[in-house]
């Protein structure tokens, strides 16, 4: 039986997990990743020891961090469950800026097949250092994340057309007026144009915003 093959894979600068997450003071390491349909798993640089598995049905963000978080470029998290239901994050750093943004968007697809409307809706762009959120100055380790999350393409595509789709659904019927005689009402037609006129709006919003010039290196 052949093995199965990633969806991507590469080497990534990991964060270690440190036994204490109130110190700036953690190491970063060269790992070898691989992405699969179901899973995401780390091992050694030269990729023949297995270091860890983070399934996709456990992840709920993949985002950037800010750049002054450690001091490094290309940094991005991936927020997920442990087994005892806590929030856990693992911190990455892309090779250049084309890297980590494929990787984001890789994870993004899987989790948007896999884990759908489970995922956070806030996050937190920096790291819980020195006791407290770097982003957001918040004390409490497990406080709702500071930021809104971001949405990748397929997930704003289908999110935006179930909007068409039920705004559409509820508009009179052709040839119904609000007072019931026969005949188009200037109040449906106008409603019509309305949502076909937002929907057309919407096109500018798919391109992928998320990444400004000076996140390219």
């Amino acid at each position: 039986m052949s093995e199965e093959v990633p969806i991507r894979h590469g080497q990534l600068i990991k964060r270690s997990v440190a036994k204490s997450v109130t110190t700036i003071k953690a190491k970063f390491q060269r790992r070898y990743f691989k992405l699969y349909q179901d899973k995401l798993t780390y091992w050694t640089a030269d990729g023949k020891q297995l270091k860890g598995t983070i399934t996709i049905d456990s992840m709920r963000a993949c985002e950037k961090v800010d750049k002054d978080t450690f001091n490094r470029s290309h940094m991005f998290q991936l927020v997920y469950l442990s087994k005892s239901n806590k929030r856990r994050i693992l911190y990455m750093q892309g090779n250049c800026y084309p890297d980590t943004k494929h990787w984001i968007e890789n994870i993004r697809k899987r989790m948007d097949f896999v884990v759908g409307n489970d995922q956070f809706d806030h996050y937190h762009r920096g790291a819980y250092l020195k006791r407290a959120w770097s982003c957001c100055k918040k004390e409490e380790k497990y406080a709702e994340g500071c930021c809104g999350i971001t949405e990748s393409n397929e997930s704003r595509t289908r999110r935006l057309s179930r909007e068409v789709s039920f705004n559409v659904s509820a508009l009179p019927s052709p040839g119904r007026s609000n007072s019931g005689s026969s005949g188009t009402s200037r109040h449906s037609s106008d409603d019509s144009w309305m949502v076909m006129h937002r929907h057309s709006t919407y096109e500018g919003i798919f391109s992928d915003d998320e990444y400004s010039d000076d996140d390219v290196p």
